[in-house]
């Protein structure tokens, strides 16, 4: 009966001792509650880990990326730092860093890591990380170590410099990030934003363009073009405002500003606005080009023609320019000078539709049907509904 007590003794041992050798390490429950995205789990598990081995970089790593997803950003900030610490070359570290400092609105700081992590090279880990939706402070998208690329550094540079109110700095970073990857639609919606801030409509349109044709429901680049085209966001006004109160406004800001009176029906307002932003730059096309075309809004279609030239002298190969010119002179009742523009703005750009259809109505209105119906004929080929209407009308 002894014997079987001590061999009793002996097998239950046996099995504490190996249920204890099988029991999971903390860091083990940690990598589990991370893969099963158990933020507040997983964080804890590597924290007790780290007491035990405080120089393991990788389960700093783990454990800053599993702060940041749990909304513990500070703390994110800090485990980053410390396998910054360790290892002061980890390129990785610096780009998630950078991101965390963006979300703390800690811009300058941010650039300062991004700008660290093109100065290091990447490594060869599957380290994951989630980037950054443009204009938003959430997570989007998974990245891995072998994806961080310099055109994504650029562009998160680009979200602080417009973040810090600089944006032609911006700009600099955005045109980088897009020459490094032409194919994504954030950068362009991104250089969109830029733009506008700066009162480069026409530029910020055609960027918000570009980003739609990337992808056609690209919630930014939407809500940017609308905005956009309808004179600028209530921010930018505000922004505007608050600039020319101080006396610190450029003729961008005049620019700007009159271009969101001119969408919204202020037209001595838009005038006062473009003829200050003229007056501190007479090099700039589109203060003309914007002026003129509120001048052609108030019938005062002289005065637009002149800016409309003044515009044409700066930039003369831009075919909208002689387009809107020749719809003055249309109007005014001066069809020989409107063909004239039309004429030229075609050359220019022979492949828009719409350029001929202006021009096949001048020949129209001079009485030179055959040949109106052929420029409109080359509109129709671009499926310009006007021209096939105005063929049904006049060529039939």
């Amino acid at each position: 009966m002894k014997s079987f007590y001590f061999l009793l003794i002996l097998v239950f041992a046996f099995f504490s001792f190996s249920a204890k050798a099988q029991q999971p390490s903390s860091l083990d429950l940690g990598l589990y509650a991370f893969e099963n995205e158990e933020w507040t789990n997983a964080a804890k598990a590597f924290s007790d880990w780290l007491r035990a081995h405080p120089n393991d970089s990788q389960a700093f790593w783990f454990k800053a990326q599993a702060e940041e997803y749990g909304g513990n950003l500070e703390a994110a900030l800090t485990d980053y730092s410390s396998l910054l610490t360790l290892e002061p070359e980890n390129a990785e570290a610096y780009f998630a860093r950078g991101r965390v400092r963006y979300q703390l609105k800690q811009y300058n700081e941010a650039l300062d890591d991004f700008e660290d992590f093109l100065l290091n090279p990447a490594g060869e880990t599957n380290r994951i990380l989630f980037k950054i939706a443009p204009g938003d402070q959430g997570v989007s998208e998974v990245t891995t170590a072998q994806s961080f690329t310099p055109d994504l550094a650029y562009f998160h540079m680009g979200l602080c410099a417009i973040e810090l109110k600089n944006y032609e700095l911006a700009l600099s970073y955005l045109d980088l990030a897009i020459e490094e990857n032409p194919r994504k639609a954030d950068y362009f919606a991104e250089q969109g934003r830029a733009l506008s801030r700066l009162g480069e409509n026409m530029a910020a349109i055609d960027a918000y363009q570009k980003a739609l044709d990337l992808d056609p429901d690209h919630k930014i680049a939407r809500q940017g073009l609308a905005a956009t085209q309808n004179g600028g966001d209530a921010i930018l006004i505000e922004e505007l405002n608050e600039l020319i109160a101080k006396g610190s406004a450029n003729y961008q800001t005049y620019k700007q500003r009159g271009f969101f009176r001119m969408n919204h029906q202020d037209m001595e307002g838009a005038l006062s606005d473009f003829s200050e932003s003229i007056k501190m730059n007479v090099e700039d096309p589109e203060s003309y080009f914007y002026r003129a075309w509120t001048y052609k809004n108030l019938k005062r279609f002289d005065k637009a023609e002149e800016d409309y030239s003044a515009a044409i002298a700066l930039e003369p190969q831009n075919p909208g320019y002689f387009l809107a010119r020749g719809q003055a002179r249309y109007q005014n009742g001066k069809a020989e000078e409107a063909l004239a523009d039309f004429t030229l703005a075609s050359s220019l750009d022979p492949e828009d539709s719409n350029l001929h259809y202006h021009k096949g109505i001048a020949l129209h209105r001079l009485g030179k049907t055959k040949e109106a119906c052929q420029e409109w004929k080359i509109a129709a080929d671009g499926d310009l509904a006007p021209a096939l209407d105005a063929i049904k009308k006049a060529c039939q």
